[in-house]
């Protein structure tokens, strides 16, 4: 089986959830060659990698002939920005599964007219066109309703539930994956500066606000207990979270943050911003903070055990059991 991955930023992954998962599933399924589509140039080692045009136009024409040329049996589009070229692709008559990781719409500083547009294409793609998973819970549970009979699926990610030992004692507070202002990556550092709290942020600033990235700059350079520590090769992401003692994840809006999933196989306390669809993730050693006013006040600094949250990663966000679901999909769907 031909299978055809569009929509991750880069391959193999620098801190992006999304980028994780399709790495994952192009590693872990020996049954389907995969071949890959990314948004942004990079020097990919991986043989069957190309850039995916700009343009939903260009990019669903440069897709087809892609199928056409390599005999591809299933394209798989991840990303709700990803919607409109899914629904045009089975339009085609393309075999498509469309994973959202997340629904933008459900952004409320996002302008309405824009946020009703996202939500009403989402919803054309479960009623008709590809097959359509979710990884939020939530989200999976609005549209299994509004898709009448028409199935809609529920895979969240998964991640190995192996641990790392640490390289050295386990101190401070750490942020690993991409920095852009749905992180709220201000509002953590300034909250992490005024209590004290040592807090080390990893990953590369989100390309799309240049704006943004100055900004923050400009802040750490104020901090004495934040730090910036730069991008992580996406091997070494693990080993480096397994060196602190709590992950931090302070986004106004997710759908299943794999690296919040990583820091609990690592055996970390969780710091979570207080949203439904972390709620949903269930771990017993976490605090839920308020992303709009991040305090730290009522994190319990002197019990950070994070050991109950391994257990919990294995049995409920197996990586096994994510490749599986899908590869049963890819199957039922050519």
């Amino acid at each position: 089986m031909n299978v055809l991955h569009v929509g991750p930023k880069n391959f193999p992954p620098n801190h992006g959830g999304v980028e994780k998962v399709v790495y994952d599933l192009v590693m872990g399924m020996d049954q389907a060659a995969s071949h890959v589509l990314t948004e942004w140039e990079n020097d990919s080692p991986w043989p069957r990698a190309q850039v995916l045009q700009r343009g939903i136009l260009k990019a669903v024409r440069q897709i087809r002939q892609y199928c056409r040329d390599q005999s591809i049996d299933v394209v798989h589009l991840h990303k709700e920005s990803f919607t409109p070229h899914a629904l045009l692709l089975s339009l085609k008559g393309v075999k498509c599964v469309l994973t959202v990781h997340g629904c933008g719409w459900r952004l409320a500083r996002w302008p309405l007219h824009y946020r009703v547009a996202i939500f009403l294409m989402d919803w054309l793609a479960c009623l008709w066109g590809p097959d359509v998973v979710f990884v939020g819970q939530r989200d999976w549970r609005l549209f299994k309703r509004l898709s009448f009979f028409r199935p809609v699926h529920f895979i969240p990610n998964g991640v190995n539930g192996d641990r790392h030992p640490p390289a050295s004692p386990k101190t401070g507070i750490v942020y690993l994956g991409r920095l852009s202002p749905e992180k709220n990556i201000e509002g953590l550092a300034r909250a992490a500066e005024s209590s004290g709290v040592p807090l080390d942020l990893y990953g590369p600033f989100d390309k799309h606000d240049p704006g943004f990235r100055k900004a923050v700059l400009k802040l750490l350079q104020g901090c004495t207990h934040v730090r910036w520590r730069g991008a992580v090769s996406f091997d070494k992401v693990r080993q480096t979270i397994a060196g602190y003692r709590a992950f931090v994840n302070p986004s106004f809006s997710e759908g299943l943050p794999v690296s919040v999933l990583e820091a609990a196989a690592e055996g970390l306390y969780l710091i979570l911003s207080d949203i439904a669809p972390h709620r949903l993730l269930g771990f017993p050693a976490c605090s839920y903070v308020d992303p709009s006013r991040i305090s730290f006040a009522d994190v319990p600094w002197d019990l950070l055990d994070g050991e109950g949250n391994c257990e919990h990663v294995k049995t409920a966000f197996s990586l096994d059991g994510m490749i599986q679901a899908y590869r049963d999909i890819y199957e039922g769907t050519a």
